[in-house]
């Protein structure tokens, strides 16, 4: 099997895990799915929950249900004959090993024997941005970067939000009645 093909297995087979997870976050946890219509377009729609911890919940789930199949896997495959080797070109991890002297098969065993997954090699050069994500407010509607919950004031956490954005608001007022300190907004 080519690499073409080997990827557009795994572009399916993810898609069928993702629906999985929809699934079980209706079915399982009691959400609703809804149907928005994605703006500027007649046809196509956004999926959502009405309930997204459920999702968060079903995919949690279905990650920690994998992680253990995964092992026994693993584990059967070492019963099979398969070498350490193997079965870490199985998880796509570099035969070079992570630079630190550690071989695949090492990588391989610390991954699932001892819960250690392996971390990628550090650039070269370290990296002084900070990860983020975003999301679109559902009270604004504004696209908001996150940068996680490491900062006390709201907004050095996150930015984006219209500034009449009620969540916003309401998250900067919890802060100063908190903190006891004054916005300076």
């Amino acid at each position: 099997m080519n690499r073409s093909e080997q990827d557009e297995r795994e572009r399916l087979f993810a898609a069928q895990v993702r629906a999985l997870v929809w699934s079980g976050a209706v079915e399982a946890f009691g959400a609703v799915r809804h149907e928005d219509p994605i703006e500027g377009y007649q046809v196509l729609t956004r999926s959502r929950l009405d309930n997204p911890l459920a999702g968060v919940t079903a995919a949690l789930v279905a990650r920690n249900a994998a992680a253990r199949q995964l092992a026994e896997f693993a584990e059967s495959a070492r019963a099979a004959g398969r070498s350490w080797d193997e079965i870490g070109a199985a998880l796509g991890l570099d035969s070079a090993g992570d630079g630190g002297g550690r071989s695949r098969a090492e990588l391989a065993f610390e991954w699932l024997v001892e819960g250690r997954e392996p971390q990628p090699e550090p650039d070269r050069w370290p990296s002084f941005r900070a990860p983020t994500t975003s999301w679109r407010c559902a009270t604004c509607g504004q696209r908001v970067t996150d940068r996680g919950p490491y900062e006390s004031h709201p907004d050095d956490n996150e930015d984006g939000h219209a500034e009449a954005c009620a969540r916003h608001r309401a998250d900067v007022r919890a802060w100063v009645r908190r903190t006891g300190w004054e916005d300076d907004q």
